[in-house]
């Protein structure tokens, strides 16, 4: 009776967290990497290549446990490449110009994608090269990225929630939950995600 309880205990933990009127939030279906709180939550309009070669459009949003990273990402387009200071990150992003829910995986007619990566980067502490471990989506499982709102430019914002899997080391799919209030990044425009 007493573990039911504790059992009971926890859920009721977990559901009250995930009801909770944070604007950001992310809970990790995978133990070793841990987005709480976020601490930086951005968006962007970005460039990504396809394995053709082609830049497409996307809408982008960040969530992470490192401080005040747009004002890093202006000295360091590459920071989500090569990390300066150990962070935890949930990425998402969408086609641009319409707000809705998305699949993971979905196109539109221009090659734009809808997905998803949580990204883990480990500083060394003797100022070596950077390690960066990259979680990729998984398709067709019903991931959904939701968009409410999103300005582009200075001074917009993203609000959004996202229900979105990726697949862990051992090869099983893990679930990340989130919601999301951003603010819009310049810097994060010109940024090097992996």
């Amino acid at each position: 009776m007493r573990r039911s309880a504790q059992c009971l205990g926890a859920a009721l933990l977990l559901i009250s967290s995930a009801c909770s009127s944070d604007d950001n939030y992310v809970l990790s279906g995978y133990g070793p990497v841990i987005i709480s709180p976020v601490r930086s939550s951005l968006a962007a309009e970005m460039k990504f290549r396809d394995s053709g070669g082609a830049l497409h459009l996307q809408w982008v949003i960040a969530m992470t446990d490192a401080d005040d990273v747009c004002t890093k990402l202006a000295t360091h387009p590459d920071y989500f490449q090569n990390p300066i200071e150990s962070f935890d990150a949930a990425i998402v992003w969408v086609p641009p110009g319409n707000l809705g829910t998305y699949f993971v995986g979905q196109q539109d007619i221009n090659g734009s994608s809808a997905g998803n990566e949580i990204l883990v980067g480990r500083a060394l502490a003797d100022g070596g090269s950077g390690q960066l471990t990259r979680f990729n989506e998984v398709v067709g499982v019903g991931g959904s990225i939701s968009l409410s709102q999103f300005n582009v430019g200075a001074g917009g914002q993203a609000i959004g929630n996202f229900d979105v899997g990726i697949v862990d080391p051992t090869g099983r799919a893990r679930e990340f939950v989130g919601k999301f209030k951003t603010s819009y990044c310049v810097a994060m425009e010109t940024a090097q995600l992996p």
